[in-house]
């Protein structure tokens, strides 16, 4: 009787060897499955990756280059600003930098606004110029913290800006600098409440 236990017990566990071999041989399968899709994901990402090197290169000139020509414009050689694309969190993110000088600064902290507008209005045409096909851009007292003695040069930056990228701009403004430079004047005038052309 003991050896037919043996024997029994023997069985028993070249069945579960037998069982293990076959899972172990499946999973290994598995592992070479997963290497071979890393391997390729990892190609993937690497093409993607360049492609957006790529994207983001051609976007940053062509931002770049608009709210440089604002700031030189306006301000000389004092400012050049630059896009900074920093890797954080499996993500790439973007930085806008201003240089006064050389040296990093936090517009903000400028005195006044007419810098932050100046910069704002410039991120607003890059960015139109980049995303739409149509050439109007309606703003309204666009410049309206910029220093008087600069208004005369961003009238002219956007005649610049409106030749070169083949955009139209309107706007309404009280700013006789702006309107000195326009192509066309419509003076709104109001009148028991209602605005009229004259």
């Amino acid at each position: 009787m003991e050896f037919l236990e043996i024997e029994e017990k023997l069985n028993t566990i070249k069945i579960k060897k037998q069982s293990t071999e076959e899972l172990l041989n499946t999973r290994k399968q598995r592992l070479e499955e997963i290497k071979v899709e890393t391997e390729t994901l990892l190609k993937s990402q690497s093409v993607l990756q360049e492609v957006a090197k790529e994207v983001q290169s051609k976007l940053s000139v062509k931002i770049d280059s608009i709210v440089n020509l604002g700031l030189a414009t306006c301000f000389g050689d004092e400012y050049k600003f630059e896009l900074r694309y920093v890797s954080a969190r499996g993500k790439t993110e973007v930085e806008f930098v201003l240089l006064q000088n050389g040296k990093e600064i936090d517009p903000m902290n400028q005195n006044g606004g007419g810098l932050v507008d100046l910069l704002c209005f410039c991120l607003r045409v890059a960015v139109y110029n980049i995303s739409h096909v149509d050439n109007v851009i309606v703003f309204d007292e666009a410049m309206k913290f910029l220093s008087k003695g600069f208004k005369e040069k961003a009238a002219e930056l956007i005649q610049t800006l409106s030749e070169r990228l083949g955009i139209q701009f309107i706007e309404v403004t009280h700013i006789e600098e702006m309107m000195e430079h326009s192509d066309k004047q419509f003076v709104i005038k109001k009148v028991k409440g209602v605005s009229n052309v004259v």
